[in-house]
């Protein structure tokens, strides 16, 4: 705005000082802007504008050297100032529209554009479902609405940050959330993800934000049914009636890849069927190499963390989460996995209903387990013991199925009466990642250390998840290691520290930058880490005392002896419990 106000002034200059060159008054104005704007072709010498042409150069000089408010100027101005106005004009014309005219026209479109863009109804799905598949096709066009929505979000983000006032900064970022949501799904499934996983980040982001953002978990614009009816009589080649007794034309939910629609079978089993959205892998083959040059540059930074070989992992992920045959099998195996226990729920899959772009699953209703309102109202409902159930869940996951859920939002949460204190339901197994032997071993391992305060047995852990370079300086990180534990930035409640640990005052703990050099993040851990992120956000809205080392504490050592940890190792862990 300041670029286009300050150079249409300058037109606007040019312009009546040109109108003023015509009458017998001092015109100073088109000289003045013409020596300055053109400094560099001004001949100091001669007193001469060298850029002009000739014709229009020889009457410069008795204008431009003239009293202006004298005798001598009203007769130079008589002889002189139509011919220099015509001839000025003719002259700098070019110049004002190449520097001036032109790219301010394209500034003023574009800001209109940018404005107009702003004003998108979202809340049509279908029209947001056909914008998405042309943007699969226009990656000029996705480019261009990524680059307006930056600058509509930044816009009011920025005067959030700039504002005094706590009511008016408030009402700033609450409003700048309400825009990220709309650019968020404006631009489609890949930056709805980016959003969803943000809204579980509330310590990146302002509140008011992440607020805002949580309508992306499952509130995305739904398309209607004649789109979902369609989907399924492409997919199964019947009419939906030879599928289903009912089929409800309202979903119960729609997220960035599908939406989920109540239905009856035709033996009449309740069922949830999940439709997929338009265009997937063509969008994902439109976003996902920019993230690719993204890692590029990281690796080139050395920031630590092999981030080629992350987003290699996230994108097998990513693709393999829109085949609806490969969450069905995740889904199986955890449904499995956690069958005999009465305080957590995994729906089935209906296998005979489900292909690639349609999952049909058991009907399991829940609260939604952010909805705390409704949660409390609900008789025989304890929060500490959902937050302790999620911790026990992801720790079986990571050390003794070795398969976990790596998007556990809110939207994938929810809670019903089914068992005392409320029985956790866990939904959408799209986004999954598998862990080695070692690794759930490494993680077991690493838990007990930290309980125990253990440097040496922390190092031992992160080798057997993988985590430290080969011919790493071992001592070195033990050393680092032991004195995070000693100062307390690396505990949790559970945390005993040793009454026999001295820390050497001779030699300083080595530098942070030094350990780091050590260490490389398998993609498995970033998934791990992504997980618990999510988990501790789901947590501590349950509870705010939530920690999740201190919630699966006591189940590590009976993990530890299903492993085959031996007697060994209970009886260490019995004399370190009675060291406490």
């Amino acid at each position: 705005l300041a670029h286009f106000s300050v150079h249409f002034s300058i037109l606007a200059t040019f312009a009546v000082a040109g109108w003023h060159s015509q009458a017998p008054t001092n015109p100073a104005g088109l000289e003045t802007v013409l020596v300055r704007v053109t400094s560099s072709g001004f001949d100091a010498a001669t007193d001469r504008a060298t850029w002009l042409p000739d014709r229009v150069r020889r009457h410069a000089k008795p204008i431009m050297t003239g009293n202006y408010y004298g005798k001598r100027w009203s007769l130079n101005h008589r002889r002189y100032s139509r011919r220099m106005s015509k001839h000025t004009f003719l002259a700098a014309g070019p110049l004002f529209y190449g520097l001036f005219v032109v790219p301010n026209s394209m500034l003023l479109l574009a800001l209109i554009l940018v404005y107009a863009g702003g004003r998108t109804d979202i809340s049509d799905g279908d029209a947001m479902q056909e914008k998405w598949a042309t943007y699969a096709n226009k990656p000029a066009s996705r480019a261009a609405a990524l680059m307006a929505g930056l600058v509509r979000f930044s816009a009011i983000y920025l005067r959030a940050k700039l504002a005094r006032n706590k009511q008016k900064k408030h009402e700033l970022l609450v409003k700048a959330g309400k825009r990220a949501v709309r650019e968020l799904v404006q631009l489609g499934p890949t930056y709805v993800k980016i959003g969803q996983i943000i809204s579980s980040r509330p310590d990146t982001v302002p509140d008011e934000i992440v607020a805002e953002l949580k309508r992306l978990q499952d509130d995305v614009p739904a398309f209607g049914a004649k789109r979902a009816k369609a989907i399924l009589e492409d997919e199964f080649k019947k009419p939906v009636s030879e599928l289903f007794k009912e089929f409800d034309e309202k979903p119960l939910g729609a997220a960035s890849l599908g939406q989920v629609h109540r239905a009856v079978t035709l033996d009449g089993r309740e069922v949830a069927v999940k439709l997929q959205r338009d265009k997937l892998k063509e969008m994902y083959d439109l976003d996902l190499p920019q993230f690719d040059k993204i890692t590029d540059m990281m690796e080139k930074f050395k920031i630590g963390v092999n981030a080629k070989e992350m987003f290699k992992d996230a994108k097998v992920i990513l693709y393999r989460e829109i085949d609806y045959r490969s969450e069905a099998e995740n889904t199986r195996k955890l449904a499995e996995a956690f069958k005999n226990e009465k305080w957590i729920k995994i729906p089935g899959v209906i296998d005979e209903l489900t292909t690639k772009k349609v999952l049909t699953m058991e009907y399991v209703p829940g609260i939604k387990i952010d909805n705390l309102e409704k949660l409390d109202a609900m008789k025989g409902i304890d929060r500490r013991l959902l937050g302790t159930n999620l911790a026990k869940a992801y720790l079986l996951q990571f050390c003794k199925y070795g398969v976990f859920n790596t998007d556990p939002h809110p939207g994938n949460l929810a809670v019903d009466d089914a068992s005392p204190g409320g029985r956790l339901i866990m939904y959408d197994f799209g986004q999954v990642s598998y862990l080695t032997e070692s690794q759930t071993d490494g993680i077991l391992q690493a838990i007990q250390s930290i309980v125990d305060l253990d440097a040496r047995a922390c190092v031992q852990s992160f080798i057997k998840l993988g985590a430290v370079k080969e011919g790493a300086d071992t001592k070195a990180l033990e050393a680092k290691i032991a004195d995070n534990f000693r100062t307390g930035k690396v505990k949790s409640r559970r945390s005993k520290q040793k009454t026999d640990y001295k820390a050497d005052k001779n030699a300083g703990p080595p530098k942070d930058s030094e350990v780091m050099k050590s260490f490389q993040l398998p993609s498995q851990l970033a998934f791990v880490a992504r997980a618990i992120t999510q988990m501790r956000g789901v947590g501590v809205m349950l509870d705010e005392d939530w920690e999740f080392i201190d919630l699966v504490a006591d189940k590590v050592p009976e993990l530890q002896m299903e492993k085959g940890a031996g007697l060994g190792y209970l009886a260490g862990q019995f004399f370190k419990q009675f060291g406490r």
